[in-house]
């Protein structure tokens, strides 16, 4: 599980603090993980036990006024070289620059830190010298407020790195070391690490923080890739093998009659499911056959569907007698069942046998992921002109992905630039929120999550109106989304609708090399987009 999976990456890389903030609501106490016992105190406004981020347990809801975590000066704390690490949900400022984490020289000069400040961009401080001045340093992106953010900054003696989300924002020559500030009794409070804040003077926090780490070398661009891409859920994918035997057997290889075959596909979820179907082909001797292309297909809930021999032969490309595998796949487990018979040379059906068709559960790795408008985007979030934002404005950025708003352009005629808002659906469809457009156009932008996706796909819901489409920058269509010609923007395009009340539901599935995708519609609803 991703839970399980960030935390064995941190770990891996040695941390000399590993602060996760998983304590329940009421705790006093903040654990290192790290093994090096640099447990922190809390004091003021902290919330424990808050809904954690990806591959996080729960998360620390920090004040903006009193809340922080003091971490006593140690040994172990003082790393001349470094890599600062966390989650975190900017609320939004407060006139002041905001401690994510901060190790103090003195109660005014920071050793090193990670803050964000007033305008959203990240701040890094290092105190390179026994001077009393610290190199401080900003990200080119600010982070988008209410937003989850992976945040990274490491500094190896030369280059001070900003990461942003698992992406490299900046780099800054930075020639030396970090300046040491050992344990006396006098300074253990003063030159600790505060988290959320400084430990005396107050540069509070203003949102969650959660899974923050310290390590005493710089890591690598792949290893905070690594941590970045470990916070998401592993995509498991089920298949199912069918035997299939179709056609008319002259009696060399089988015995002579004609033979069926129909297999029987079930979606037993309350959800539209996609599933793609291929056939193996076996030939006599020992030799492999050929295996067809996946062809898609789309399930609603409880919706079921059959392949017999015309499919098999469709798929396989040949009319003939033919033996092998109806391969089936799915990201749900289904109930498949097999139906065979056999006619003698009378036509009659002289065997009839059925076999239920188990399921091979398969890792798919961890290369997906999606903007599904969940928390900590909340219902009635509003984006575009009433909430003043202009074309091609950046409203959030979920899982690496940001996504920004934009002119809509419908088959009547000029473009018009409305809202859309997090919402529920008045019609089933997808899971939990999703986000509504009403003549707004939104792109989702791949380019940055970390590997170059081969299939981007979405659900929708269209209880009115036109629609738009474009990839990769092509020129927008307007109309009808089950009108997209195919290839867009040099992938393939395929559309599943379904009809409901007032309208349709359905599912577009992009295949081949996505980096930007903009949809737009008039009464339109779009949900779980999922790049892989």
């Amino acid at each position: 599980m991703a839970i399980y999976n960030f935390a064995a990456e941190v770990l891996a890389d040695g941390p000399i603090g590993y602060w996760r903030l998983g304590e329940p609501v009421g705790s006093v106490t903040a654990a290192d993980a790290s093994g090096n016992r640099n447990d922190g105190a809390c004091s003021g406004g902290i919330t424990f036990g808050q809904p954690g981020f990806h591959g996080g347990d729960t998360a620390a809801l920090f004040d903006g006024n009193t809340g922080r975590i003091t971490v006593l000066n140690s040994n172990s704390l003082n790393p001349a070289h470094i890599t600062m690490e966390a989650k975190v949900r900017w609320d939004g400022p407060n006139d002041l620059l905001q401690r994510i984490l901060e190790k103090s020289s003195f109660a005014e000069l920071g050793q090193y830190g990670l803050s964000i400040s007033p305008d959203g961009h990240v701040r890094v401080e290092l105190r390179t010298s026994s001077v009393a001045t610290s190199v401080n340093i900003d990200s080119v992106a600010a982070i988008t407020q209410g937003v989850e953010t992976h945040v990274v900054a490491t500094y190896d003696g030369n280059v001070i790195c900003i990461y942003l989300n698992g992406a490299l924002d900046s780099e800054t020559p930075a020639p030396g070391s970090i300046s040491p500030k050992p344990p006396t009794p006098l300074n253990l409070i003063e030159s600790g690490v505060g988290i959320g804040n400084q430990t005396q003077r107050d540069r509070p926090f203003h949102g969650l923080i959660d899974e923050v780490a310290l390590y005493p070398t710089a890591l690598s661009a792949e290893r905070i890739l690594q941590h970045y891409r470990s916070q998401f859920a592993e995509r498991v994918t089920f298949q199912h093998a069918a035997k299939i035997v179709c056609g008319k057997s002259p009696g060399e290889i089988v015995a002579p009659g004609s033979y069926f075959t129909a297999v029987n596909v079930h979606n037993p979820t309350n959800r539209t499911i996609r599933l793609a179907v291929k056939v193996a082909v076996a030939l006599p001797g020992l030799k492999p056959g050929p295996v067809s292309n996946f062809r898609q297909a789309i399930l609603g809930p409880d919706e079921a569907l059959e392949i017999d021999c015309p499919d098999v032969h469709m798929l396989a490309g040949t009319d003939g007698f033919l033996k092998g595998f109806a391969v089936i796949e799915s990201e749900v487990e289904l109930d498949v069942v097999a139906v065979y018979t056999a006619a003698g040379r009378d036509g009659q059906v002289v065997t009839l046998h059925t076999e239920r068709v188990p399921a091979r559960r398969r890792a798919a790795g961890t290369r997906e992921v999606c903007v599904d408008f969940e928390a900590p985007l909340t219902v009635g979030t509003h984006y575009g002109s009433p909430a003043g934002h202009h074309d091609g404005d950046i409203v959030f950025t979920t899982n690496g992905i940001p996504v920004s708003v934009h002119v809509f352009n419908s088959v009547a005629g000029p473009g018009t630039f409305n809202e859309a808002h997090i919402d529920v659906a008045p019609v089933p469809f997808g899971s939990g929120q999703s986000i509504r457009l009403n003549n707004i156009d939104l792109e989702f932008d791949f380019s940055g999550i970390g590997f170059s996706p081969s299939e981007v796909k979405f659900e929708f819901l269209d209880l009115g109106g036109s629609e738009s489409l474009s990839v990769n920058g092509s020129p927008i269509f307007a109309g009808e989304l089950s009108a997209v010609p195919s290839p867009i923007g040099g992938v393939n395009v395929f559309v599943s609708t379904i009809p409901v009340t007032g309208g349709k539901k359905g599912i577009v599935i992009l295949t081949g090399a996505v980096q930007k995708l903009r949809v737009g519609g008039q009464e339109f609803w779009i949900d779980n987009v999922c790049a892989r």
